[in-house]
């Protein structure tokens, strides 16, 4: 079994759809880990939405949504004029007009992500959570750590069991050992444009500690980079935005 992991979508669908075409996972043997963010800045979050959900009805409970600050954003029925501020600030506008092109309102989602988006997931050998988290296990982290937070990579001081993140736009796929000093930039294979099925065998060893992001700036001119984990390893693919740039 593979488990496939994608980063921050940012309301792009066709580096989406180029990622899952090449690496092609199978409902009955793989499971789909999506680290939120589905929304914002890009012109098609009405698109994702409606793909994750179908998703979701194929892969059933091998299929995890967890809740990225902008879908957190969404759910909160008010929100302090500050907070509204940075939403607009970081795309809230392209998403009202996304739903608004389709006939709906962006707040028509949220029973649904209300319902679907969870705050965590473990794996033996990982966990991934949204933005961080600051101590073990990751259910004794508050909310906010696990949706918001930007400080725990950056800083580098979790050093507990390898948590697969987004949430921090970073040039390459970063991997935080939690020591205060070591990072270290990994290599992803650009599958945008391939026609065929791409290789997802054997990769590197899975750290095992720390913090891997792989959010690299879908939305801000960055691709989309997903994660495929193995048997204790792992490969990087990416694929850019195109045309939805």
């Amino acid at each position: 079994m593979r488990t496939i992991i994608i980063g921050d979508i940012h309301g792009h669908i066709s580096p989406l759809l180029k990622i899952l075409e090449a690496l092609s996972p199978d409902p009955a043997t793989d499971r789909l880990v999506f680290l939120g963010d589905l929304f914002d800045r890009g012109p098609d979050s009405w698109e994702v939405f409606q793909y994750v959900k179908k998703l979701t009805a194929s892969f059933g409970g091998r299929f995890v949504l967890l809740r990225g600050n902008h879908e957190d954003y969404l759910l909160q029925e008010t929100m302090p004029p500050a907070q509204r501020m940075i939403w607009d600030r970081v795309g809230r506008g392209a998403t009202v007009l996304s739903f608004k092109q389709h006939g709906e309102e962006m707040e028509d989602a949220r029973p649904w992500l209300q319902e679907h988006t969870v705050l965590f997931y473990k794996e033996d050998r990982f966990q991934c959570v949204h933005a961080g988290l600051k101590v073990d296990p990751v259910e004794a982290n508050d909310a906010y750590t696990l949706i918001h937070d930007h400080g725990v990579a950056l800083k580098n001081r979790y050093a507990g069991p390898l948590t697969v993140t987004g949430h921090i736009a970073v040039e390459r796929p970063t991997w935080f050992c939690g020591d205060k000093k070591t990072v270290k930039e990994l290599d992803a294979e650009d599958v945008s444009g391939r026609e065929a099925e791409v290789d997802t065998g054997a990769g590197e060893d899975l750290p095992v500690c720390g913090i891997l992001c792989i959010d690299t700036g879908c939305g801000k001119g960055g691709p989309l980079t997903a994660m495929v984990i193995k048997e204790g390893q792992y490969r990087l693919y990416q694929a850019d935005a195109g045309e939805n740039e």
